[in-house]
C-alpha cells in the first residue's frame, strides 16, 4: 500500500468479519468509493441507514444497501463506531437537511452533527482523525475492496465542491 497517496488508512483498526447490523445499539459509518475521490458517506444504527445525496436523502435498510453494494460492485468500507445513543435519533438530525450541495452541506454534514464533532471538521479524513484519536473507532469490514486500497486518498476540499457542483450542473 502507497500509504503516501492517502490521509487516512485503516491498517491500524481491527478488521471484523462477520459484523451484526441488526443490533440496536451498534453504529455504523459507511464509506461507498473509496477508490474516489470524494468518497461519499453514509450511518446506520440498528439496521437503517442514511446518507444525504446531492438529489436528496436515503433511509433504507441496511439489507438492501449491502444487497446494492453487492450489485453494483461499489467499494465500500464500514466503520464500527464506539457510540451509543440514548433517546437519540439518526432521522432528526437527517429530517434538518434536504440534499448535499456545498461543503458546508455535504454528506457528511448530518454525520457531523450526529456524532457531535467539531464544525471545523470540513474532510471525511478529518473526521476519521479525529475519530481515531478520541479511541472512538472501533473496527472495520469492507465489500470489493483489496488490501491495497483500505484508505482514504487524499484530496481537497476544492474537490468536495467541484463533485457537487458537478453533480448540480
Amino acid at each position: 500500500m502507497d500509504k503516501l497517496k492517502y490521509d487516512f488508512t485503516f491498517d491500524h483498526l481491527k478488521f471484523i468479519p462477520n459484523f451484526n447490523d441488526n443490533d440496536n445499539d451498534s453504529v455504523w459509518l459507511w464509506i461507498f468509493h473509496v477508490d474516489k475521490i470524494p468518497p461519499h458517506v453514509g450511518i446506520s444504527q440498528g439496521g437503517l441507514f442514511f446518507s444525504l445525496k446531492s438529489n436528496g436523502k436515503d433511509e433504507l435498510p441496511v439489507k438492501n444497501v449491502i444487497q446494492i453494494i453487492e450489485n453494483k460492485g461499489i467499494k465500500c468500507v464500514k466503520l464500527n463506531l464506539k457510540y451509543r445513543f440514548v433517546n437519540y435519533d439518526i432521522r432528526t438530525v437527517y429530517a434538518q437537511f434536504d440534499t448535499a450541495y456545498s461543503l458546508k452541506k455535504s454528506c457528511l454534514a448530518p454525520i457531523k452533527e450526529v456524532l457531535n464533532v467539531p464544525d471545523s471538521i470540513l474532510k471525511l479524513s478529518e473526521l476519521l482523525l479525529f475519530l481515531s484519536d478520541q479511541n472512538l473507532l472501533n473496527g472495520y469490514s469492507h465489500f470489493n475492496v483489496t488490501k491495497s486500497e483500505l484508505g482514504i486518498l487524499k484530496y481537497g476540499t476544492e474537490d468536495i465542491e467541484k463533485r457537487l457542483n458537478l453533480l448540480h450542473a
